[in-house]
């Protein structure tokens, strides 16, 4: 039987059921969540939803947003559904156990405003696949890879819709590339170092389904001083 962890982040905390041996939400999770200002009333979908970090974070900064996480693992989208009952979200995010690749516009009825998602970063035929299923999912490219999603992203949002990633910062020229290639352009980039000499280890890229938008460069964000401690920007993220 599959054994769960009970975490808190922030003050006043939020509850969030995660295996304990499966995957687990990361760093990068919180990083995206961190970047998205909402509008009053948007409509957001969370897709590759996972536990459900990212719709509990918009939903407890963002009271008057609707939420639909997707996630296509049944044990994954069950916990991200009781971890917004637990914390009292269940009114504004809906769960729904799908592949987001097969969804259509009647399962959301409405077009949405962001899609936002911590995809998959791994090809599927490189480096080792984790022998844990949950996990060989969330960060190789098995089941849904940059192209399907930024295409499907397309399709769900409606014009000037935001689609707000996190990738790794090696594969921006490729993101790029399927961005445009699906009638998106970069709003605004942000690298993320995990060192400050160090090279990017990822990138934020928000796009718009709009064909005249300038790109933003905005400041790099650094998690870690050279001594290895957090940097205030790290500790910010674990802040409301």
């Amino acid at each position: 039987m599959e054994k769960y962890t009970a975490d808190t982040l922030f003050d006043p905390p939020l509850t969030i059921f995660q295996p304990k041996t499966g995957y687990r939400f990361s760093l990068d999770s919180l990083i995206l969540a961190a970047q998205l200002q909402p509008n009053p009333g948007d409509r957001v979908i969370d897709a590759g939803c996972g536990c459900g970090i990212i719709s509990l974070i918009l939903g407890a900064r963002h009271k008057d947003v609707h939420i639909l996480g997707v996630e296509l693992q049944e044990d994954l989208a069950r916990l991200a559904q009781k971890n917004a009952a637990q914390n009292r979200l269940d009114h504004s995010i809906r769960i729904l156990n799908r592949d987001i690749g097969s969804l259509t516009k009647e399962d959301i009825s409405t077009p949405a405003d962001i899609i936002v998602s911590n995809p998959p970063y791994k090809k599927k035929a490189t480096g080792r696949v984790n022998p844990d299923a949950a996990k060989a999912l969330a960060r190789h490219e098995i089941t849904l890879d940059i192209t399907t999603l930024v295409r499907k992203a397309s399709f769900l949002l409606q014009p000037q819709g935001q689609l707000c990633l996190i990738f790794p910062a090696p594969r921006l020229e490729e993101l790029q590339f399927c961005l445009e290639s699906s009638g998106f352009r970069p709003h605004w980039i942000r690298f993320v170092h995990f060192r400050p000499k160090g090279p990017a280890g990822r990138v934020l890229v928000s796009a718009v389904k709009c064909d005249d938008v300038s790109c933003t460069i905005r400041p790099p964000l650094y998690l870690y001083n050279p001594d290895g401690t957090p940097t205030a920007d790290h500790f910010r993220l674990l802040q409301w």
